[in-house]
């Protein structure tokens, strides 16, 4: 043993010693940790209620940070259950891990304190003797919620350069035992960390939860409407016959994540379909896997509804709704067709991962219209998805492109279900083999695979089209002329991204065409088949996998276009030397067959997008009178004069680009005060940074174009993760505008921010932040939830690179 390695082994024995010696400090003052049941049946008159009175507090401005996986610590505040859970020092988002992690689910994977305990989570509540005193002095909540009230948040233009607001900063889970460290250490991160602190009254009503021993009532009862409608949903899913019970499992494996609504219900009413062990009409207990196609592990199990009880935010929330007409829909798709199951597919990983094979037996025509029903909820779910954020996956796309898919009945391929089941081999996703480490081999193999699927697609084209003609409009999807999914457009804000219908912004460099089976593939990939919890080998296939997904979009995208033009198109998407492997090992296929459309300019591949546009109307074309203006006058003229006044200046942002918006973030948020604030307003910036390809996983700051990088203006709100708040009165509108357009610097910039941006240390910042939670609410009732307040005034690349607003 060399001298290096002693010091470590006595580094580690003193750490526990001094861990101990607290613990025991803590026993004696305060007595043993003990399991405490916080339940009661009623708050006494004048006790604090936590639904009531200490959650609305906790939602708009704790959870604004500590929710979904990349809570700080796994403290996870949107309800009861994650404040007793605690937290944790183990790192969700870990790229380095080499073995899988036991998930950490709330709600899922354990469901009381000591269940929590045991899997290494630490109490944020006391649990030891259950006294006044003792109940704030060792509850890690309070703690940190005084240490902001001693030390409030600076009212300096900037911040103290002790704060780290870099997305990947190095978390600091203090517990109660060592919480004097770190208070001496960090006095000014008290929590909400980097942000303006909780105002006296709402301070004093967590303390006086705290001090009455964090008790809790039973939450609020299903309504009797509720239950009805669940059961009559429940009984559809647990049918008995073997073509009902794969419904029902195809189904479930595409709703597992979503945030369920049912159009009878309150409009902030949620619910998850799960599998229980239990039938219905008795508690729901949620069979616990990794995956939703994961061997359940018992010989019988039913489809429930379980109730959300965590507060929405939205960088995870999915909002998918369930009525009446939707089950109508999936008896006309499913149970209606003539066909026969003869046997339930196996849960193994190698067959379960591939839905091409599992599903074999249910008709690909309905299969692909279920997904082209809700189309944005499905491409949500891996843009968006569970898991918060995923920059690893993100950086796959680019920052702004357009999608549309092929028509589910004029598309022969996503209707031959034959044909799907006899190339299923031909698709295995990186989910079969769990997590493992051999990536090289892994990818070699997925990549030899995805030649053969072309080529046999290629084929059957071949054998459908003798007279090497290619595609046309009519083979595009019009969402039959009353789906409004048909055209979507998806930016990415670096490790996060937005989803949106129509065709929005400028446009882009890049679109997708989604047929059945790519669809398909991509949900399983990053969606059904992608785990969190799982090891470097398991993240990183995931990525180089959906390489080969993208790219078949992408093509999928050019057999539209004229074949002479196509090899120049693509040329421009992967530039660099390092992108040439592209060509070699992902070949364009139907490169021989001409497009059937008539181009009549030198630029085909913006003729196309503008062709898809027209070919959706009037449903789905939305009209973008901000960024795609024909002439220098151009509004909505079913809009008030306050939003037309506003818009005619505020789409001058747009038409600037390249080096002069190296300094704007990536999502801005802006307030237009009106004279009567009804008529106030909300728009969105969002910076599109771009790559010269996305050929690779690493190095994106030196694949940088900046020259090519854009802005885009919506209205409303987009992106979960906002980066600034600017707020102008209508009557400055002109100098606003004069202003952002003359950004060219640092000085500039910071002039400008003086001005109109609100910062995390602007007095009023709470009051803007709330402001954009309810107007997002009254936008979008069904689909909004709190933002995300982690990378605020975050606007450089870089985490270690940070400059505020």
């Amino acid at each position: 043993m060399n001298k290096r390695d002693l010091c470590l082994i006595l580094i580690i024995i003193v750490m526990a010693g001094c861990a101990t010696f607290k613990a025991n400090e803590f026993a004696k003052k305060y007595g043993p940790m003990q399991t405490i049941d916080r339940t009661v049946e009623t708050m006494a008159p004048g006790e604090v209620s936590f639904y009531a009175d200490v959650q609305p507090i906790l939602e708009k401005r704790c959870d604004v940070c500590h929710s979904c996986y990349d809570a700080p610590c796994q403290m996870k505040l949107t309800s009861f259950e994650g404040l007793e859970r605690g937290g944790s020092r183990i790192l969700v988002y870990n790229s380095a891990r080499l073995k899988r992690d036991i998930p950490t689910r709330l709600f899922v994977d354990a469901h009381s304190a000591d269940q929590w305990r045991k899997m290494d989570f630490h109490p944020i509540l006391n649990e030891r003797g259950q006294t006044p005193a003792a109940n704030i002095e060792n509850s890690v909540l309070y703690m940190m919620l005084q240490l902001k009230k001693e030390h409030p948040q600076p009212t300096a233009e900037l911040l103290p350069a002790s704060f780290d607001i870099g997305i990947d900063r190095k978390e600091t889970c203090a517990t109660a035992e060592d919480f004097e460290a770190y208070k001496e250490k960090y006095p000014l991160w008290g929590m909400p960390y980097a942000l303006p602190g909780l105002t006296d009254e709402e301070h004093e009503i967590i303390i006086k939860w705290l001090k009455q021993g964090a008790r809790i009532t039973k939450g609020p009862e299903m309504s009797e409407k509720a239950r009805q409608i669940i059961e009559r949903w429940e009984d559809f899913f647990n049918g008995s016959s073997l073509k009902e019970m794969l419904v029902s499992r195809y189904i479930y494996e595409h709703l597992f994540h979503a945030r369920l609504h049912f159009d009878a219900l309150p409009d902030r009413e949620f619910y998850r379909l799960v599998r229980s062990k239990t039938p219905p009409g008795e508690e729901v207990v949620e069979i616990n896997t990794a995956r939703p196609y994961d061997d359940p592990g018992v010989d019988q199990f039913w489809y429930r509804f379980q109730k959300v009880e965590s507060v929405i935010v939205a960088k995870d929330h999915t909002a998918y709704p369930l009525n009446d007409q939707k089950m109508n829909r999936y008896r006309d798709l499913f149970l209606k067709n003539d066909y026969e199951v003869n046997r339930l597919p196996s849960y193994e990983p190698e067959f379960a991962s591939n839905p091409l094979k599992t599903f074999a037996y249910l008709p690909a025509g309905a299969r692909y219209r279920f997904l082209l029903d809700d189309a944005r909820f499905f491409v949500m779910g891996f843009i968006k998805g569970p898991v918060c954020r995923g920059q690893v996956a993100l950086n796959v796309i680019n920052d702004h492109f357009f999608v549309a898919f092929f028509d589910p009945e004029k598309d022969k391929i996503s209707n031959d279900t034959r044909f799907l089941a006899e190339v299923s081999d031909l698709v295995p996703l990186p989910a079969e083999r769990e997590s493992n480490l051999r990536i090289v081999s892994a990818v070699s193999k997925y990549s030899a695979m995805q030649k053969k699927y072309l080529e046999a697609k290629e084929q059957y084209l071949k054998d459908m089209h003798p007279d090497n003609l290619g595609n046309d409009m009519e083979i595009i999807w019009d969402g039959d002329g009353h789906n409004d999914n048909a055209l979507l457009t998806i930016f990415r804000h670096f490790d996060s991204a937005s989803v949106e219908k129509g065709f929005i912004g400028d446009f882009p460099k890049t679109g997708w065409i989604l047929d059945f089976p790519l669809l398909e593939r991509v949900h399983y990939l990053l969606v059904a088949g992608f785990n969190v919890f799982g090891n470097v080998g398991h993240q990183l296939e995931t990525r180089l996998y959906m390489d080969f997904l993208r790219m078949e979009g992408e093509n999928n995208f050019l057999s539209f276009l004229p074949k002479d033009k196509r090899k120049k198109i693509k040329a421009e998407w992967y530039k660099g030397e390092k992108a040439k492997y592209i060509d070699k090992h992902n070949p364009f296929y139907g490169l021989e067959r001409e497009t059937r459309i008539h181009f009549a300019t030198d630029d085909p591949k913006k003729e196309f997008f503008k062709m898809l546009h027209q070919h959706v109307r009037p449903f789905a074309n939305v009209v973008d009178h901000l960024n795609r203006c024909p002439d220098e006058d151009c509004v909505d003229m079913n809009t008030g004069p306050v939003e037309q006044r506003a818009d005619r200046f505020l789409q001058k942002m747009s038409i600037i680009n390249g080096p002069e918006i190296q300094l704007v973030p990536d999502v801005t948020f802006i307030h237009v005060v009106a004279q009567n604030q009804d008529d106030d307003l909300a728009y969105t910036v969002i910076r599109n940074k771009a790559l010269s390809n996305n050929a690779f996983m690493f190095g994106e700051d030196k694949r940088r174009i900046v020259e090519d990088d854009t802005l885009t203006l919506v209205k409303g709100h987009v992106g979960s993760y906002p980066n600034a708040f600017c707020r102008v009165h209508i009557d400055q509108i002109h100098n606003f505008v004069e202003g952002f357009v003359k950004i060219r610097d640092r000085l500039t910039y910071y002039h400008f921010a003086r001005q109109y941006a609100v910062k995390r240390t602007s007095p009023d910042f709470w009051e803007e932040a709330d402001w954009h939670y309810q107007m997002y609410l009254k936008e979008q009732p069904i689909d909004a939830g709190q933002f995300d307040m982690f990378r605020f005034n975050r606007i450089a690349e870089k985490s270690d690179s940070q400059f505020e607003w």
